[in-house]
């Protein structure tokens, strides 16, 4: 298992760390709802409301992200996991 994969297993609700992607700092967060299922976004580490977007899966090859515009126009995002610094 990856440092990585280590690092968002072992998150729980309200906790977060940051990575580097292509030489921007972001920041990984994990948050619960009544489900008690882990749900993750990833946002802009160096803004204060932090331009984030939805986890959808991580897999080995990316993370998939994605969110959703004022006109509910959806838009999607992978990260290459080899392309991440923690």
């Amino acid at each position: 298992m990856s440092i990585l994969s280590k690092k968002i297993k072992n998150l729980n609700d309200g906790e977060s760390f940051n990575f580097n992607y292509k030489n921007k700092k972001y920041e990984f967060c994990c948050y619960s709802y009544s489900d008690e299922k882990k749900h993750y976004s990833v946002r802009d580490a160096s803004s204060f409301l932090g331009a984030g977007m939805n986890v959808e899966k991580i897999t080995k090859k990316y993370i998939s992200l994605y969110d959703y515009n004022l006109f509910n126009v959806r838009s999607t995002y992978k990260i290459p996991v080899n392309s991440i610094e923690v």
